[in-house]
């Protein structure tokens, strides 16, 4: 969530695509899942007995480095081990129409520009959400339910808290957190249980600085509807929803970097 923070940490790429196969070569994809997950940063009304940060309200500034253009909608596609996110809409340092292309396990992950017919990696691990660690979760179960894209979810209430790293040589003023305190509502459903489908939120995670999403995903439950809110961000909360979701065949081949495309460095210079 503090997409303000991907200038502090920049992102580096070193390795080639893999090979896109040959239309003879190609292979259908089962037993895939593809989901549609809109983005926005709200402004919500808060109660005058909040505690307000000591280090200001970062909220307009993670509003337009997020969705600086409003609400974005993202087509993922899960198969297996592999993601694809299509960002229809400007999210983070991605550009309108950017492609993510992520595998799990792989040191880097993807990012390609059909724009311009370019792309680039970041390494798996040194992205904001993982620079975070593991954060502590609490999550408490509720009576609620409800039908999101189709589905039925129950609603949970969820605390976080993650630990802010310090890059070597860096001071930071005496009344900076590091520990920033995440809340929240999640509904989610045991319809698409599994490890393989937190993929998207890993991906999320990685490009949207949504760092402690995947967490979310514990036990297997898939996530349709989260909104995040925290102290650094008051009249301000984080959502993301489904708003489709059902199994699809795609071709082997959207999970490879195209052959025409040109590797350039990331957002940073690779610094």
């Amino acid at each position: 969530m503090l997409a303000a923070c991907t200038a502090v940490y920049p992102l580096l790429a070193q390795q080639a695509p893999a090979p896109v196969p040959a239309p003879s070569e190609r292979q259908r994809v089962e037993g895939t899942l593809k989901a549609t997950i809109r983005m926005s940063v709200a402004k919500i009304v808060t109660s005058a007995l909040d505690k307000p940060s000591t280090v200001g309200n970062f909220g307009p500034l993670i509003s337009q480095l997020l969705a600086p253009d409003g609400p974005v909608d993202i087509d993922y596609t899960i198969a297996g081990d592999q993601t694809r996110a299509e960002v229809r809409g400007r999210l983070a340092t991605l550009p309108k129409g950017s492609v993510v292309l992520q595998k799990m396990g792989d040191a880097a992950i993807r990012a390609v520009i059909p724009g311009n017919k370019t792309w680039y990696e970041i390494p798996a691990n040194q992205n904001l959400g993982v620079l975070l660690a593991a954060p502590d979760v609490t999550i408490e179960p509720t009576p609620e339910k409800a039908t999101i894209a189709g589905q039925r979810a129950e609603r949970f209430r969820f605390r976080q808290t993650l630990r802010v790293p310090l890059p070597e040589g860096t001071t930071l003023p005496p009344d900076f957190p590091k520990e920033i305190e995440l809340s929240g509502d999640l509904w989610s459903t045991d319809a698409y249980a599994g490890t393989g489908y937190a993929g998207v939120f890993k991906t999320l995670q990685a490009f949207a600085a949504i760092p402690g999403v995947e967490a979310l995903t514990a036990g297997g439950r898939f996530p349709l509807k989260i909104a995040l809110r925290s102290s650094i961000m008051p009249g301000y909360e984080i959502r993301s929803e489904v708003t489709a979701i059902g199994p699809v065949t795609p071709d082997a081949s959207l999970f490879a970097v195209p052959n025409d495309y040109q590797k350039v460095q990331p957002p940073g210079g690779g610094e």
